[in-house]
């Protein structure tokens, strides 16, 4: 992160100022916005390497600042994160479908966001270092996991893997997709969900949960089938 040039858009200045903050404890230039419109100007005037914005935005809201950044040529390549407080499945679909890197539901802790940010630096900008490089499975195979056809789940190290493959997931999504490879075949309710991971540092409630599974599908690639709904019920790894 260091010395990446970094936009953050939110019409709330006490988020800013946070953000703005803990940002540049990680010397990133850090550019704020409150104003939507501005902040497309600034940015196609000068290109950042990633940019951070909240879905409500009095001027221009945080999706139709990702659609016009998504469909210019300039500014598509742009990592574009969502912030926003809404956790229903539908508006973080909207969101994965425009092209936003990322979806993130609020509150959420300093310390992961600044872990995930990273992370999509890390993915944009081959030559920068990611917060940790992908392991093999023979790598892992002295330490606590579970398997699960082609999915692995490192515990002690809080890695996941398709194929040998790291799966960049958020906290979040590492200790579901831990929960349902455990017990495969299991039906889990967003309740049973919220209970099981509780006490585990694990914020959620049963609409972010939905927006968690998107979020993990999106990630398991051509394995998200295996992350099956049961429709009125809840959540299950296939067997």
């Amino acid at each position: 992160m260091k010395s990446s040039k970094i936009v953050v858009i939110d019409d709330e200045k006490d988020i800013l100022e946070i953000l703005k903050y803990n940002l540049e404890k990680e010397k990133a230039f850090v550019q704020t916005f409150t104003s939507g419109n501005e902040a497309l100007r600034s940015i196609r005037e000068q290109t950042p390497d990633l940019i951070v914005c909240d879905w409500m935005i009095d001027d221009l809201d945080g999706l139709d600042i990702c659609r016009r950044l998504k469909r210019d040529p300039g500014s598509l390549h742009i990592p574009f994160v969502m912030l926003t407080a809404r956790g229903d499945e539908i508006d973080a679909v909207t969101a994965l479908e425009l092209g936003a890197d990322e979806y993130l539901v609020k509150p959420i802790r300093i310390k992961e966001l600044i872990t995930r940010l990273k992370k999509v630096l890390g993915r944009n900008h081959p030559d920068r270092p990611a917060v940790d490089q992908p392991e093999t499975q023979a790598d892992v195979q002295s330490d606590k996991k579970l398997i699960f056809k082609e999915l692995l789940v490192n515990i002690d190290q809080y890695k996941a893997y398709a194929e040998s493959k790291s799966l960049d997931l958020t906290y979040s999504e590492f200790k579901l997709l831990q929960l349902l490879i455990s017990r495969p075949g299991k039906v889990y309710s967003r309740n049973q969900i919220i209970e099981k991971l509780n006490g585990m540092d694990y914020f959620a409630t049963e609409r972010s949960i939905d927006v968690q599974v998107v979020g993990l599908r999106k990630k398991l690639g051509k394995y998200k089938d295996y992350l099956e709904t049961v429709r009125g019920v809840g959540y299950r790894m296939q067997e």
